[in-house]
């Protein structure tokens, strides 16, 4: 259920597909970006609903299905399509956009003063307050060239690298708190992965240079001690390898020949707010320049949404989480490990979506032979097996019998147990290995026995399996090997007999 609020954020009416005063939602699309936190909210009903006039510019809407907090959207934009379907489409962007933007910010120096202070400010008369703030020791700004106060916060925080996300509270019938939260990084490692074949429907690689800079000036905001300016070139320090100095300017050597322009450096400035002493502005300096002394590479992934699915609540994501990507359909495969810097959804196709990655880390994992036959060998079993679902329970009967006849069997035995859920779990398993009544365990080679992991889903873990390859009979398992649930099996490519 979404809330209708009027310009005087008083609660008019309600959408919702379930109960039969609210408004049915046709479609819809919730777009977010960790880029200065705004989102946008697009959604159609129909124009001849007895309260789509509610639906007004300048109205707002209480977006109730982000998991990670109540957002409130101003719409900017409504439009109406008269015809075969008399459609009503609703834009909507975040609240705070306009709110911030409508202030202006009147020449002021803060000499000494914590971010918290300096963003409170910042947010006076604009109806939104200061909630979570990462970062609170001393720093000096000057406002002087009268920003908007949207503008001077994201101005602010972008001089830490901190992310920022616009959230509200809500009681049903006002909203109580609009509240800015400031992070040094927003999301967590989640462990989620993304799959070709389950949750993965394609994946795009984007690579960006139009934002390259390879020589950074390093300017700092405070003074020493003694009162005189901080400058870069007073640090005397040697920079690292592929690195000069040059006056005030760190310049990035590689950098130059690959993406400058013509020979000529693309250059930025650095204002450094923390900096007391030239050799702190030289490091702040220079970890800034590493930031974008090469091409921002992205990548685009349609998705499965399944985290709004019953029983999928586990694979809940969120901007700014650290994910998992298995595309096995590339050639070479792509695993990458990476941060969700946008995320799409839709509450009426809950199914559908989609994400852009970056800061991604590429896993390299090497193809082993042996681990490629058994994962075949499985991918047709699992064919088979499935198979058999819809045979007859006369078909069903003969393939029992069938395998009573192989006369190769292969038992697990743990150390402690057979069923392992979250928790403290240290066991060893054991697969020993029979010919019909013999135990050939201790003469078979360690290749023979090939181990797989399955996760709570269902999949492979690639990653586990490759890494369990040659390694015998025996394997160890504690809690890092197992989230919420896993199976682990022994299969045997056995050398075959003379």
């Amino acid at each position: 259920m979404w809330y209708i609020l009027n310009k005087m954020y008083d609660t008019v009416g309600v959408l919702d597909n379930k109960i039969p005063n609210g408004i049915p939602i046709l479609r819809d699309s919730w777009k977010g970006q960790l880029e200065d936190g705004y989102t946008t909210l697009e959604f159609d009903v129909f124009a001849s609903h007895p309260k789509a006039s509610l639906l007004t510019r300048g109205s707002f809407i209480i977006y109730t299905d982000n998991p990670d907090g109540h957002e409130l959207f101003r719409i900017t934009k409504p439009t109406e399509s008269h015809g075969l379907d008399e459609i009503k489409t609703i834009y909507c962007e975040t609240a705070a956009t306009q709110d911030l933007i409508g202030q202006i910010i009147e020449p002021k120096s803060f000499v000494g003063a914590s971010l918290s202070d300096i963003v409170r400010f910042l947010l006076s008369n604009t109806g939104w307050e200061l909630g979570v703030c990462y970062y609170d020791e001393i720093i000096s700004i000057d406002f002087d060239d009268y920003p908007t106060a949207l503008e001077a916060i994201r101005n602010t925080i972008k001089q830490f690298g901190a992310e920022i996300e616009f959230k509200v509270e809500f009681d049903g019938q006002e909203v109580v708190r609009r509240i800015v939260n400031l992070y040094e990084k927003r999301g967590t490692k989640t462990g989620v992965s993304f799959e070709y074949s389950r949750n993965l429907e394609g994946l795009r690689k984007i690579e960006d240079g139009n934002k390259v800079v390879t020589a950074m000036i390093g300017i700092a905001s405070n003074e020493d001690a003694n009162g005189n300016p901080i400058l870069l070139m007073n640090a005397q320090k040697k920079p690292p390898e592929g690195f000069e100095v040059i006056g005030n300017m760190i310049v990035d050597v590689n950098s130059l020949q690959e993406y400058g322009n013509n020979g000529v450096n693309v250059v930025d400035k650095f204002i450094d707010q923390t900096a007391t002493n030239p050799v702190e502005l030289f490091d702040n300096t220079l970890e800034a320049l590493k930031k974008v002394n090469h091409p921002i590479v992205s990548y685009e992934a349609d998705v499965f949404m399944m985290e709004q699915l019953e029983g999928y609540e586990h694979t809940k994501v969120s901007i700014g989480d650290t994910i998992f990507v298995k595309d096995v359909t590339s050639q070479p495969p792509t695993y990458l490990e990476a941060r969700i810097l946008n995320k799409e959804l839709s509450t009426v196709q809950k199914d559908k979506g989609s994400i852009v990655l970056g800061e991604y880390v590429p896993l390299t994992i090497q193809p082993i032979q042996v681990v490629e036959k058994a994962q075949r060998s499985l991918q047709l079993k699992e064919k088979l097996w499935n198979a058999t679902i819809d045979r007859s329970k006369e078909a069903q009967e003969g393939v029992e019998e069938v395998k009573k006849q192989v006369p190769y069997k292969v038992e697990l035995v743990s150390s402690n147990g057979t069923t392992f859920k979250n928790g403290l779990i240290d066991t060893e398993i054991t697969a020993i290995v029979y010919k019909g009544k013999e135990n050939i365990t201790d003469t078979l080679p360690k290749a023979a026995f090939i181990w797989t992991k399955k996760d709570k889903d269902g999949f492979f873990d690639v990653a586990w399996n490759y890494e369990h390859v040659g390694i015998g009979n025996k394997i160890t398992v504690s809690s890092f090997d197992v989230v919420q649930r896993a199976v682990f099996t022994c299969d045997l490519d056995l050398p075959e007999e003379e």
